[in-house]
């Protein structure tokens, strides 16, 4: 069964779950996201798979899937301050606190059981791609 969520909402939800368990997620080598996704992209047996993975696109023009959408709202969320990416070096996403709360409360409107399921299989295949994410 698939379930109804954007990327964009999926993406929030991921990084305030990593946030609170305190890992660390990448941002300027976006190669540990693109393969998750993709892992995600592929999964078939895992329930609540959101319906906007089916329809994510991936390209192989560099050496990794690559999902221009998924690029683009990673870039976004650090653009319109969202999250914050510290220098010198800009390689991990900061959320604050209270941002993560607030995609925590609206995720409530819109989680069941089973999103909430494929949710938690990401956040653990995130914490083994994240683990050994290399800065650029």
């Amino acid at each position: 069964m698939s379930t109804k969520i954007s990327l964009g909402e999926f993406v929030k939800q991921l990084a305030a779950s990593l946030q609170t368990q305190h890992v660390s997620m990448p941002f300027r080598n976006e190669e540990p996201w693109h393969l998750l996704f993709y892992q995600l992209f592929k999964s078939k047996e895992v329930p609540g798979k959101p319906e906007f993975l089916e329809r994510l696109r991936f390209d192989w023009d560099a050496p990794y899937p690559k999902s221009r959408e998924l690029s683009d709202f990673l870039q976004a969320l650090h653009w319109t301050a969202s999250v914050s990416v510290s220098n010198p070096h800009y390689d991990v996403i900061n959320l604050p606190d209270d941002v993560a709360n607030l995609w925590r409360g609206r995720f409530g409107s819109v989680a069941d059981e089973d999103i909430s399921k494929f949710l938690s299989y990401a956040v653990d295949r995130a914490k083994k791609e994240f683990s050994g994410a290399k800065s650029l």
